[in-house]
C-alpha cells in the first residue's frame, strides 16, 4: 500500500485479484444451476430421506455383530494370555504362579462363559425382535462396548452393584425425596449419561417426575 498526496493506494496483488474473483465465480456457478435446473427438481432433492444406517460404529448391524462376536472374541484373547505365559522363561513363569495367575486366567475363562450366556442371548433377541441376522468376527466388532455394557448391567441392575448404585445414586435421591410429592407433577428430569436406566427408574419410581 502507497500513500500518494494524502490518500491511500492499494497495489492489486495476485492473491487480492484471486479474493475479488472467488465470489464472482460462485455468485455465476449458481447463477448457471439454478437455470438449468428445474426447481422443483431442486425440492425433491432436498426432501429425499437419507437411508436407514446399516454400517458404522454405532449401528445396529455393528452391534449385533458385537454381541455375537463376544464368546470366540474373548476365548480368542484368553488363548493367547495363555500363550504368551507359557513362553515366558522359567523364572519369570514361576513368579507369575506365586501371584496367582493362572488362577486368575481360569477365573477369567469361567466369566467369559457366564458372559457369553448373557451376549447370545441379546443377540438372540435382536435377530428375533428386529429381524436382522448376525455373523461373527470382523473388524469391525467391539470389544470394548460389550465389555462396558456388561459392566453397566452388573452395576445397575444385580445385586453384586447394589454398594456403587448406593454411593453414587442415594446423593441423588435424597434430593429429590426433599421436595414434596404434590410438587412433582409437571416437572421433567434430564439424566445425562444413565447407563442402563436404573437411576431413570429409582426416579421415577419416587414419585409424579416424568424422567427423560
Amino acid at each position: 500500500m502507497l500513500y500518494q498526496s494524502g490518500m491511500a493506494v492499494t497495489w492489486l496483488t495476485p492473491d487480492l485479484l484471486l479474493a475479488c474473483l472467488f465470489p464472482l465465480g460462485v455468485l455465476a456457478l449458481c447463477h448457471r444451476l439454478f437455470l438449468s435446473t428445474n426447481l422443483s427438481e431442486i425440492r425433491d432433492l432436498i426432501s429425499l430421506k437419507s437411508p436407514a444406517k446399516k454400517s458404522g460404529p454405532f449401528s445396529l448391524e455393528t452391534a449385533l455383530k458385537s454381541y455375537a462376536s463376544y464368546p470366540s472374541l474373548a476365548r480368542n484373547e484368553l488363548a493367547r494370555m495363555r500363550k504368551s505365559y507359557s513362553t515366558l522363561p522359567r523364572a519369570h513363569k514361576r513368579i507369575g504362579y506365586n501371584l496367582g495367575y493362572p488362577r486368575k486366567l481360569d477365573k477369567l475363562q469361567g466369566a467369559t462363559d457366564v458372559n457369553s450366556i448373557v451376549t447370545n442371548a441379546i443377540a438372540d433377541f435382536t435377530e428375533a425382535d428386529f429381524d436382522v441376522e448376525s455373523c461373527t468376527g470382523g473388524s469391525d466388532a467391539n470389544m470394548g462396548r460389550v465389555r462396558e455394557s456388561l459392566k453397566h448391567f452388573v452395576r445397575d441392575w444385580s445385586e453384586e452393584g447394589r454398594e456403587e448404585r448406593d454411593r453414587m445414586f442415594k446423593p441423588i435421591l435424597d434430593v429429590f425425596r426433599e421436595i414434596v410429592v404434590e410438587e412433582r407433577s409437571g416437572q421433567k428430569v434430564l439424566i445425562p449419561g444413565c447407563g442402563l436406566g436404573r437411576l431413570a427408574w429409582e426416579i421415577s419410581e419416587l414419585g409424579k417426575y416424568l424422567s427423560l
